[in-house]
């Protein structure tokens, strides 16, 4: 495993989804795990929408192959809130890259 530049924190959230009693699906995220990662920045842009600007950006993490994660989860970086989009593994060392994309609450 080559994992030297793993130097930053990141929180990884899991989803679950519950129905209510009148049949609408709430989505709500509960913290798996802080791990080590490496995070590159990849692109940043506003876009609009409705005549509102809304930061948008891109980010790839790095993290060790043996934690658990999949696509639509969430991982919080700096405090910015991202959506796991893909997942590359790189069994042969050991790690994953989660290619993620900004949430805009």
């Amino acid at each position: 495993m080559i994992a030297g530049r793993l130097t930053e924190f990141v929180d990884l959230y899991q989803p679950t989804a519950t129905t209510n009693t009148f049949g609408s699906e709430d989505i709500s995220y509960s913290k798996v795990a802080t791990v080590h990662a490496e995070v590159v920045w990849k692109a940043g842009h506003l876009s609009q929408e409705a005549s509102e600007l809304f930061p948008d950006g891109r980010v790839e993490i790095i993290i060790y192959a043996a934690h658990n994660v999949a696509e639509k989860w969430r991982v919080v970086y700096a405090g910015v809130t991202y959506t796991v989009g893909a997942i590359e593994h790189n069994r042969r060392r050991g790690l994953k890259r989660l290619i993620c994309d900004k949430v805009n609450d």
